[in-house]
């Protein structure tokens, strides 16, 4: 009985994400709870990919076009965050959900400051999505790391993925040699591991407001990377 009606939750758990756009998901095990995350049991990793067209529009010197898509994505995730929630609500359980991260730009000094409350990127390697690349960046074997993500916690009992918990970039480069910041430290990421240790984020947000980026985003790591590329 227990394995059909996780059976019948995940059927309704793709339904409505795939309904809404979305194009990779997962679950994860909540334990130990996650920084930022409500005490539920299982948190869903949402994942939505960057258009192709917006990378190589970037490349080519368009760094508008990646911001535009940045925030198309950012809605798509949110509005999808907010649909699973009313379906796993309208199933009886309970749900909350965690926006896609945004950055906002801090007045007194001009740095951009992650301004999400939750950090998908553990969901989303505790759901065996993917891992973290030596930019910082969540790199799925599907789409590397061109999406976006979300999250939304539940009680709904669900089959979770087996954690990655350590990178598989290997040699490679890509990323490293495309920032244009060298802020990421070329070390390979084990679960665990603080963002500093992989990333110096201070380059990065100098770099932003050199750039006079009114995104707070780059992308050139994301486009780079050879991980999805095909996608």
């Amino acid at each position: 009985m227990a394995t059909a009606e996780r059976s019948r939750n995940h059927m309704l758990v793709d339904a409505v994400l795939r309904t809404a756009g979305i194009d990779l998901w997962g679950a994860a095990a909540n334990d130990p709870v996650m920084p930022g995350a409500p005490a539920l049991p299982v948190a869903i990793s949402l994942a939505a990919r960057i258009d192709a067209p917006a990378l190589t529009r970037l490349q080519q010197g368009e760094p508008a076009a990646y911001g535009a898509e940045y925030r198309r994505l950012n809605l798509l995730l949110d509005a999808a965050g907010e649909a699973l929630v009313v379906a796993l609500r309208h199933s009886g359980a309970e749900a909350e959900r965690r926006d896609a991260t945004i950055y906002t730009e801090r007045p007194e000094s001009g740095d951009w400051l992650d301004a999400g409350v939750f950090t998908h990127k553990t969901a989303a390697t505790r759901a065996g999505l993917g891992w973290i690349g030596k930019t910082a960046l969540f790199v799925s074997p599907e789409a590397g790391p061109k999406v976006r993500l979300a999250t939304v916690f539940t009680d709904l009992p669900l089959d979770v993925g087996v954690p990655v918990t350590e990178g598989r970039c290997g040699g490679c480069r890509a990323c490293l040699d495309a920032c244009p910041a060298g802020a990421g430290r070329d070390v390979a990421w084990r679960a665990g591991m603080t963002r500093d240790e992989l990333f110096d984020a201070g380059a990065c947000d100098r770099f932003m407001e050199s750039s006079g980026s009114t995104d707070g985003v780059c992308g050139l790591c994301v486009a780079a990377c050879p991980f999805g590329r095909a996608a």
